[in-house]
C-alpha cells in the first residue's frame, strides 16, 4: 500500500514495551480512543495467558469451552480469542478523523487487505465460501477476516460510536519479525510517529477504567461498570 493508497495521513505506532494484565490492556485502548487526537496502532502484550470476549458474548453460555485462565469483556464485538502465543494489536481512529465514519464492512475490509499485503505470505481475505459458524473466534472465519489457505491468522473486533472507531485484532499462527509493526504502520499512514508511552492523563484514565469497568465481574457477567 503506498502513499496513494494509505489509509491515514498520519499515525501514532504506540508500542507498549511492557505486558500488561486483559483489564489494563482494554482500559488502554479505550483512553488512548477517548483523548488521541489522530489515529494509532497500538501494539501490545500480555502479563499472561487470557482469554477475551466480545462484548455482546453470553459469558454463562460459553461456560466449560472457555479454559481456566482470566478472562475479560472487550468493548468491541466478535467472538472469544485466546491470547497466549498470538500478536495483539488496535488500530484506533479518534471521532474527530474522518475516517471513523468509514462503513464498518469497508472499514474491516480495508485493515485487513493492510494486514495481509504487510504480511507478505499468501495470505488473502476471507469470502463467503470461508464462512464457519462458531463463538471462538479464531476457529471460524468471518467475512474479510485474514486467511493462509484454510487457515485463519487475523480477525478482530470492532466498535463505534461518539468517540470513534476502536478496532482489536490478534494475529496468530504465523510469526511476525520485530519490523513487522513499523512496516505495516509504513502502509497505513504515510506518516508515522512513534510512541513508546501514553500520556499521564491516558494513564490516569486507564487506571480509572480498569478500576470502574474492565476490572469488575459486573462488566464481565453482565455488562454492567461504575462510570
Amino acid at each position: 500500500m503506498d502513499s496513494a493508497t494509505s489509509l491515514f495521513d498520519q499515525l501514532i505506532l504506540h508500542l507498549d514495551p511492557t505486558p500488561h494484565d486483559g483489564p489494563w490492556n482494554m482500559a488502554a485502548d479505550q483512553a488512548w480512543l477517548e483523548q488521541s487526537e489522530a489515529p494509532v496502532l497500538r501494539v501490545y502484550r500480555w502479563t499472561e495467558p487470557t482469554a477475551t470476549i466480545g462484548y455482546a458474548q453470553n459469558l454463562t453460555k460459553l461456560g466449560d469451552s472457555l479454559p481456566q485462565w482470566p478472562i475479560v469483556r472487550r468493548w468491541t464485538g466478535g467472538g472469544v480469542v485466546l491470547h497466549e502465543n498470538d500478536f495483539t494489536y488496535s488500530v484506533i481512529v479518534p471521532a474527530v478523523h474522518p475516517w471513523s465514519q468509514t462503513n464498518p464492512l469497508d472499514s474491516y475490509r480495508l485493515v485487513h487487505e493492510s494486514l495481509a499485503k504487510a504480511l507478505d505470505d499468501g495470505s488473502r481475505l476471507a469470502g463467503m465460501d470461508d464462512l464457519i459458524e462458531n463463538p471462538f473466534c479464531f476457529v471460524a472465519p468471518a467475512l474479510h477476516d485474514v486467511i493462509r489457505d484454510k487457515v485463519k491468522v487475523a480477525g478482530a473486533g470492532q466498535r463505534r460510536g461518539k468517540l470513534g472507531l476502536l478496532h482489536q485484532g490478534s494475529v496468530q499462527q504465523v510469526q511476525l519479525q520485530d519490523d513487522f509493526w513499523p512496516r505495516w504502520a509504513g502502509q497505513l499512514a504515510k506518516n508515522v510517529l512513534v510512541r513508546h508511552e501514553m500520556t499521564p492523563a491516558m494513564i490516569e484514565r486507564a487506571k480509572e477504567l480498569t478500576q470502574k469497568r474492565y476490572s469488575l465481574a459486573s462488566w464481565l457477567n453482565e455488562r454492567e461498570d461504575e462510570l
